[in-house]
């Protein structure tokens, strides 16, 4: 007999971790929506919320530092 395989959904590929989590992989980070606007967060951290909104975030560049010139959409908030 076959073994079933779960369904996969678009994002597996990415790591993404939800707001009030803790964010397991230290690097710049994007909103689900938003890939352009990035934000750095270190390992551990709790993921926030954007304006108040819980939002899921996807890991777009793993880093073990900060990255000079970026600006954080967090920030501008």
């Amino acid at each position: 007999m076959k073994k079933r395989r779960p369904a996969t959904s678009a994002l597996d590929h990415f790591d993404t971790a939800s707001t009030g989590h803790h964010c397991p992989k230290t690097g710049w980070w994007s909103l689900k929506w938003n890939e352009e606007a990035t934000t750095f967060i270190t390992e551990g951290q709790v993921m926030p919320a954007v304006g108040g909104v819980p939002t899921v975030w996807i890991l777009r560049e793993a880093a073990s530092y900060g990255r000079a010139g970026a600006t954080s959409m967090l920030a501008a908030s």
